[in-house]
């Protein structure tokens, strides 16, 4: 064997350099950072899309339990217009507006939901019948809006102004409670707007 053969050999068979070496190592580590991104960002879409849907079933739940309680109650407000008040109440036609309802239900309990922007909760206030200690719960956060509008008739047998239809304009933000850390907070706000008409009116 000649020593052409010999270093020829050596030249086959010779191991990765440093800098090949080096390089292989970048390499890899720009794979793996990218990998993590991308599953980082996979996590957090997953994560939103299950907090709207969360969201959205709660919303609607709430949005069912308000017009089933229009529906069924015996008497509304408010129906008179006070601008003043707080929190105000507009007339625009036969229809008045505001973030707040009060109901008359069948046990003559008197309920009302307002909605808080400060602390962004729809809250629902029981008062029992004949008076007593009113009781007070939330029933949704993340509200960013919540606007009901009743349309009211006037009864000429009574003399009385009732409600015709009432309508429920709900918007919610998935997430804005941040009890996810891994959320991204880019989940869509969800609204419902339901309207019904009570099956009694006075």
């Amino acid at each position: 064997m000649n020593q052409d053969d010999t270093r020829h050999r050596h030249r086959r068979y010779r191991g990765l350099s440093l800098v090949e070496m080096l390089v292989s190592l970048a390499i890899s580590g720009l794979l793996l950072a990218a990998t993590m991104v991308a599953l980082d960002i996979s996590f957090r879409a997953y994560a939103d899309a299950v907090e709207q849907a969360s969201s959205q079933a709660a919303t609607r739940m709430i949005v069912n339990r308000l017009t089933t309680l229009i529906r069924t109650s015996t008497a509304h407000g408010p129906l008179v217009p006070n601008p003043g008040a707080v929190p105000p109440v507009t007339l625009n036609g036969n229809v008045i507006s505001s973030n707040f309802i009060q109901l008359l239900d069948p046990n003559n309990r008197i309920i009302t939901i307002t909605y808080q922007a400060g602390t962004q909760q729809l809250m629902l206030t029981i008062l029992p019948a004949g008076g007593g200690a009113a009781q007070t719960q939330p029933l949704i956060s993340s509200v960013t809006n919540a606007q009901f509008s009743l349309a009211r008739r006037f009864d000429s047998d009574n003399n009385v102004w009732v409600l015709d239809r009432g309508t429920v304009d709900l918007t919610v933000q998935p997430g804005a409670d941040a009890t996810l850390s891994l959320e991204n907070g880019n989940a869509a706000t969800i609204r419902m707007i339901a309207s019904t008409t009570p099956r009694k009116i006075n």
